[in-house]
This record gives structure tokens, C-alpha cells and sequence, in this order.
């Protein structure tokens, strides 16, 4: 039987927040950790690889929504089949949501965005006493989006060593 593949613009989108995740998330981290005199540098490039990652995501919701996704490979268990479907609506949701969180928290803390220091997004508000809450839930979804993602490379590893199907040959 052929192997279904997902479209070559969902393949490339996948890929894409793969790479600006490893980017992302360890700088969001480093942030609390980096002396003040390199904070200003590892901020400017994850709250700008953080923004081009949400509008990635819109991107890679709109060609999902539009395209054939494949099924699961056959003879894949229905809890599998199910965990991943959730699984990957989940991530949708939290790559969304999460640079959402960091644009209202920089925005509460009393910072504009300006995307690569070319482009000013419109602020909704300014500076806000909301502002550590935000942070917390935007810190706290960076831990869920971790596990998420750890829980979707079982998925791979699962299929590719155990279950021995085209699962991962369907994304590349």
C-alpha cells in the first residue's frame, strides 16, 4: 500500500515550528537566568521568533483546515489514533495561545512589541498590575506545550521503532 503524505505546505509548516520551538522555548527559559546585560538580546529574539511562530501556527491552522490530513497508518489501535488526534489539536491550541500569553504580558509589563525592530504591533493595552499573572500562565503553558511535545515524539518513536508503520515517512 502507498504511504499517505500530508501536503508538502504542511510538511514545511510542521518543520518550521519544530525548528522555532528549539529556539523559543530554551530563550524564554534562559530569560530568568541570563545576566541583565544580555537579557535585552535573548528577549528581542524570543519575543520576536515567539511572534513569528504564532503567525507560522495561523498559517499551519489554515493549510490543516484546507488540506487532506491522512489517516493513522493501518492497524493502529484506536486509543493511539485518539491520543494523537488530541494530542496534536492540543498543540494547535497552545502554539497559539502561548505567544498570545507572551504579546499581553510583554504589553502589561509596559513594553511594546516590535517585531524584529522593524515592524510596532498594535498594543491592546499598557503597562498593567495583570501583568505577573500573565507571565505565570504564559510560563505555566511553556511547561504544558514541553510535555506535549515530548508526549508527540513518543508518538513518532512509538510508530517508527515499535509499531515499524510509515508514520514519520507521511511528514518528510
Amino acid at each position: 500500500m502507498r504511504t499517505q503524505h500530508y501536503h508538502p505546505a504542511a510538511k514545511a509548516l510542521h518543520w518550521l515550528v519544530a525548528v522555532l520551538l528549539c529556539a523559543v522555548v530554551p530563550l524564554g527559559f534562559l530569560q530568568k537566568l541570563v545576566k541583565e546585560d544580555v537579557y535585552a538580546y535573548v528577549n528581542f529574539w524570543h519575543l520576536s521568533l515567539g511572534f513569528t511562530l504564532f503567525l507560522v501556527m495561523l498559517a499551519r491552522l489554515g493549510v490543516r483546515l484546507l488540506t487532506k490530513t491522512p489517516g493513522s497508518p493501518a492497524g493502529t489501535p484506536p486509543w493511539a489514533s485518539r491520543l494523537a488526534a488530541w494530542n496534536h489539536w492540543l498543540l494547535y491550541a497552545a502554539l497559539i495561545c502561548e505567544p498570545i500569553l507572551g504579546y499581553l504580558t510583554t504589553n502589561a509589563q509596559g513594553y511594546p512589541l516590535v517585531w524584529f525592530d522593524v515592524i510596532p504591533i498594535w498594543s491592546p493595552f499598557g503597562k498593567s498590575p495583570a501583568a505577573d499573572t500573565i507571565l505565570a500562565v504564559h510560563l505555566y503553558l511553556a511547561w504544558v506545550i514541553v510535555g506535549l511535545v515530548l508526549l508527540h515524539i513518543c508518538g513518532v518513536l512509538y510508530h517508527r521503532l515499535i509499531r515499524r508503520d510509515d508514520s514519520l515517512a507521511r511528514m518528510t
